[in-house]
């Protein structure tokens, strides 16, 4: 009797809070597979991201808004710059989009080469939880207005992309 009630309660528990959190039961598995892909999206982008850019970006904590190369946590600037200009960065590298910039800063290789478009996505979805919410949500507004669904920035994308460096 007593571990029926257990059982039943942690149940009920269990829905009340997926409830919360994913809407009404209609939309659950629309909500838990997108959260799950999500999530896998970022560990295999985490996985990436110290396998290729830790060395020289640094990880989740210290660094500077100033550092070059430019740390990608919430002490730097990356989160300044829409989705389009952080996958064409990393697709093909700082001479690429930085034209003009000082001589000797450093250059960020072009990685098409080396990681696939799904890659390069995970990344940048890692990327982005290393950010404060109000910094993803800033750079959620910058990615709906400068980045259009399968193009890279043009040239006036890649005017703003050198000035907020």
């Amino acid at each position: 009797m007593r571990l029926g009630f257990v059982v039943g309660l942690a149940v009920m528990l269990l829905v009340g809070g997926l409830w919360l959190s994913f809407g009404s039961p209609s939309t659950w598995p629309a909500a838990l597979s997108s959260s799950i892909r999500s999530g896998l999206q970022e560990r295999r982008g985490e996985q990436v991201y110290n396998a290729n850019c830790l060395g020289c970006h640094g990880g989740p904590i210290g660094g500077s808004i100033t550092d070059s190369p430019p740390r990608h946590n919430a002490n730097g600037h990356t989160w300044h710059h829409p989705d389009c200009a952080l996958r064409r960065m990393v697709s093909d590298g700082s001479e690429a989009i930085l034209e003009g910039s000082a001589p000797n800063t450093p250059k960020m290789l072009p990685f098409k080469d080396r990681l696939s478009s799904e890659e390069i996505d995970a990344v940048v979805a890692y990327i982005k939880t290393m950010w404060t919410p109000e910094q993803r949500a800033a750079q959620a507004s910058f990615t709906r207005e400068m980045c259009f669904e399968g193009t890279a920035p043009s040239r006036p994308h890649d005017a703003a992309l050198r000035q907020a460096e």
